[in-house]
């Protein structure tokens, strides 16, 4: 996991208010920044491996000494996640999480549309967009219920996906497949490193 120093994405503040419904409920205002994919991608990728240490039952306390370079305002997020998995759930605090990031990621494409193959943060808007139909995926399953109605709803594309998560789910339960969603997601990144 590697957290966000603010020097590194200029973002960070603008996006943290808008991945963290405590900050926008206080009514913190927009600092104005412009959103990019990879800042989107980032923070989520925080957020989904601080929830993984809680969900595997790491204290807190042990979760940040784990973390290496870790910010002052990554410390919060972790903070954050873990009061959120208390208040809520981990399975609410995953689906919060992948909300989030999908509104995220809706919002930088308002803003500057897709990004050109050729440019960095094309990698990070194919990985919210993966990432977004696993989550899609997910709902679905726990809303039908059966493979036939998933599939209806699903691309094409991502049958074979729907399958497997079809398969986990009933094996293993919605938590595997959020934990394998992030899993996912993460990959996504590294690859782009």
């Amino acid at each position: 996991m590697s957290f966000v120093s603010k020097a590194n994405y200029f973002c960070i503040s603008c996006l943290l208010c808008l991945l963290n419904p405590e900050a926008v409920a206080e009514g913190k205002p927009d600092t104005g920044l412009s959103l990019d994919y990879l800042a989107c991608s980032i923070i989520t990728s925080e957020h989904l491996t601080t929830l993984q240490l809680y969900q595997r039952g790491l204290p807190l306390e042990a979760a940040k000494a784990s973390l290496p370079n870790i910010s002052k305002e990554a410390i919060k997020r972790v903070d954050y996640i873990y009061r959120l998995a208390d208040r809520i759930g981990i399975l609410n605090a995953y689906s919060d999480i992948n909300t989030n990031f999908a509104r995220c990621a809706t919002l930088v494409y308002e803003q500057r549309d897709k990004p050109a193959v050729d440019q960095i943060d094309y990698g990070y808007y194919f990985c919210a967009g993966e990432n977004k139909v696993r989550f899609e995926i997910i709902l679905n399953h726990n809303k039908y219920h059966t493979l036939e109605k998933v599939l209806e709803h699903t691309p094409d594309s991502h049958s074979d996906v729907a399958i497997r998560y079809h398969k986990l789910i009933k094996q293993k339960g919605l938590l595997a497949a959020f934990d394998l969603t992030a899993n996912n997601l993460k990959s996504c990144l590294n690859n782009l490193r």
